[in-house]
């Protein structure tokens, strides 16, 4: 898992200043291991900081994402979700309450054989799973 000490590293070796809004944003991310959205960030962020912009949460998240600091994901939600965790993982998205769960996956064995790949180059893979989490299945949300 991704430390705030090393997502300070990465954000200064890119020439980033790290303000006190921008490490609030990233221990937002850090703690919230739900994927949240830019406006959940905000609304953490926010409770701390009231004078927070949505701007400088929305360029925050563009510029870690840049660094390759931050995946920005569309799980198929209507809204982009944002993740600290780095290594190679699935999702399981409840179609319900919209909940997302990382699981492990060999991309690997995912991998199409190197004669269907119609030339492509292949440098990202993302697995997600949809489906319902134990309460939307039993009606209880």
């Amino acid at each position: 898992m991704t430390s705030l000490g090393l997502l300070h590293e990465q954000f200064r070796a890119q020439g980033y200043r790290l303000t006190p809004q921008r490490r609030a944003i990233i221990q937002v991310l850090l703690d919230d291991h739900a994927h949240p959205t830019a406006e959940q960030i905000f609304g953490h962020v926010q409770t701390l900081m009231p004078d927070m912009s949505h701007a400088t949460v929305y360029n925050t998240l563009r510029e870690l994402v840049k660094i390759k600091a931050v995946v920005d994901l569309d799980l198929g939600l209507g809204e982009r979700r944002y993740d600290v965790d780095m290594s190679e993982h699935a999702h399981l998205v409840c179609l319900g309450c919209g909940c997302v769960e990382d699981v492990p996956c060999d991309h690997e064995a995912l991998a199409p054989p190197p004669d269907h790949t119609h030339g492509f180059e292949i440098v990202d893979c993302r697995v997600i799973f949809r489906g319902y989490c134990p309460a939307c299945a039993l009606g209880e949300r």
